[in-house]
């Protein structure tokens, strides 16, 4: 009986995440980068170990947030991924890409597809 009532609230919690998808995307949208600045805030005071398990939890909320920003479909028989433009700050940057701008302006797509295994 029990493994149905468990069952039974996992379909039951599944379909109300499904139906509010686009409320709770916008909540967590504007609820992680103010997760993260408190965090920041409050991060120096607290004990060291509680701060390696709030560091992880602040940078899985953070990965979290970056897997919303991508759709997937299928469009004529083939798989689209499609991920929105975003502006990052010069620190969120790869080192690697950073210096080689800073020398001069590269072409660096092909070492990009390279290290992310894609084509463009």
């Amino acid at each position: 009986m029990i493994p149905v009532l468990i069952g039974l609230g996992v379909l039951i919690g599944g379909a109300v995440i499904v139906a509010n998808w686009d409320s709770i995307k916008n909540w967590l949208k504007d609820f992680i980068p103010k997760l993260k600045e408190a965090w920041e805030s409050i991060r120096v005071v607290v004990p060291h170990g509680a701060r390696i398990y709030g560091d992880l939890f602040v940078d899985g909320a953070d990965k979290l947030s970056k897997i919303m920003h991508k759709l997937y479909y299928k469009e004529d028989g083939h798989w689209c991924e499609e991920t929105t433009t975003r502006i990052v700050d010069e620190s969120e940057v790869p080192a690697a890409i950073l210096s080689k701008i800073k020398r001069q302006q590269e072409d660096i797509t092909e070492e990009i597809e390279e290290m992310l295994d894609l084509e463009v």
